[in-house]
């Protein structure tokens, strides 16, 4: 290991170094993961809280994809100890009270990031697809439903015409000549019956 016991343990007693390398150490991973093409992580420098429940370490609030509200607990000891460190060892991170060594972390808050990237296009996509069939949705109009939603897709509720319609929305692209399928309350249709689906439910008529 890159540090010795004996000056992690001189880390550990002063609570200005535990704080300022977990700080440090938070930052570090921010920066890691816009280089892994996250939008925008953030997380709250400096407010991070210590707490008893975690010795060593602070907690901060996070954000990773950008509106996902979560925790992040960072241990405060040097960089090269914590990404050396795993799952199951002292110096783990974690994530909503998921415990994560370090490059386990960043694969898979990249790979969600991604995702949500992904479904945020396609709704921007099918907005601007019913916008030019003559249905009046803003950003108003679109409003997700976490309760309806899933790991990988999204469900919004779109009001239109004095309507809600229920569109799941997935992580894999949608559009024009796209075989993927998204569900207009609750039945599976391709881009172009989608449209029609959505086009239809707001007219009063019953999807399936």
């Amino acid at each position: 290991m890159t540090d010795s016991a004996e000056s992690i343990r001189e880390v550990l007693a002063d609570d200005d170094q535990v704080a300022a390398h977990a700080r440090a150490n938070t930052a570090a991973l921010l920066a890691e993961l816009v280089d892994g093409g996250c939008v925008e992580p953030w997380a709250a420098l400096d407010d991070g809280e210590a707490d008893d429940e975690w010795p060593g370490c602070l907690q901060f609030s996070f954000e990773c994809p950008q509106g996902y509200e979560g925790d992040l607990v960072m241990p405060g000891v040097p960089l090269a100890v914590v990404k050396e460190g795993t799952a199951e060892g002292p110096w783990a991170l974690l994530h909503n009270g998921v415990a994560y060594g370090w490059a386990d972390l960043v694969a898979e808050l990249c790979s969600f990031d991604a995702a949500r990237q992904t479904i945020w296009a396609n709704v921007e996509r099918l907005v601007g697809a019913l916008n030019e069939r003559g249905l009046p949705l803003g950003e108003a109009e679109v409003n997700a439903d976490p309760d309806a939603s899933g790991d990988s897709w999204v469900t919004y509720l779109l009001a239109v015409n004095g309507r809600t319609v229920r569109v799941s929305v997935p992580d894999v692209a949608v559009g024009p000549g796209l075989a993927q399928e998204m569900y207009v309350e609750g039945y599976p249709f391709a881009w172009e019956a989608a449209l029609e689906a959505i086009g239809g439910a707001a007219a009063g008529a019953v999807v399936g």
